[in-house]
């Protein structure tokens, strides 16, 4: 993988993440982004707000090292991706087409649907994937070989900052298909219910 082809392919499935939740779930009322298919399931917007503690972590990081670049160079040099077991580890548990669940940490673990508030954790979801669209113009000036972010694990357990990208967008994608299956099985539900 080319880090430039790397950085527009990631931008282009951030730019899909962003069209979906204002097509999907903008025009759902509270009640529908809080239904939950079942007691020990999450809802859309416990989706939506795990991905924003866990993302704000590593886009903060981030933007930690695209602010030290100073001034931006004329044109960013292009690279071959490396990952080393840590990234590859990382990124293979949170891909969308791996079926396997993990629990998430307690840190990322969203608060039950009924004490958050869905237009907050809306706006904050797209400040961040928008924060994070951009930091990619940006961060093609880094050496994702070479720079490395902390892990929510800590500061022993860091992983390549392309890696990280790759991870954060494959992350963010997986709870947008769990988001989706929820709007799907709440249709299902309406449908089974209105049919009684």
């Amino acid at each position: 993988m080319q880090k430039l082809d790397t950085a527009h392919d990631l931008q282009t499935r951030l730019s899909a993440v962003l069209e979906t939740v204002k097509m999907e779930f903008a025009t759902l009322t509270d009640a529908q982004l809080r239904w939950k298919p079942a007691p020990e399931r999450w809802s859309i917007i416990e989706c939506l707000q795990h991905l924003n503690l866990a993302e704000r972590f590593y886009i903060r990081n981030i933007q930690h090292k695209v602010d030290k670049l100073g001034l931006i160079q004329m044109s960013p040099t292009d690279q071959v991706l490396e990952s080393d077991w840590v990234g590859k580890a990382i990124r293979y548990a949170v891909d969308p087409q791996v079926k396997i669940k993990l629990p998430a940490p307690g840190m990322i673990r969203p608060r039950p649907a009924a004490e958050l508030v869905p237009a907050d954790v809306m706006g904050q979801f797209l400040e961040l994937q928008t924060l994070l669209h951009s930091l990619l113009d940006k961060a093609v000036y880094l050496d994702w070989n070479q720079e490395k972010v902390m892990t929510l694990f800590g500061n022993w357990l860091k992983i390549r900052l392309g890696d990280a990208f790759l991870m954060l967008v494959a992350h963010t994608e997986r709870h947008m298909k769990q988001a989706m299956r929820v709007k799907a099985e709440m249709a299902t539900f309406a449908i089974t219910t209105n049919n009684l």
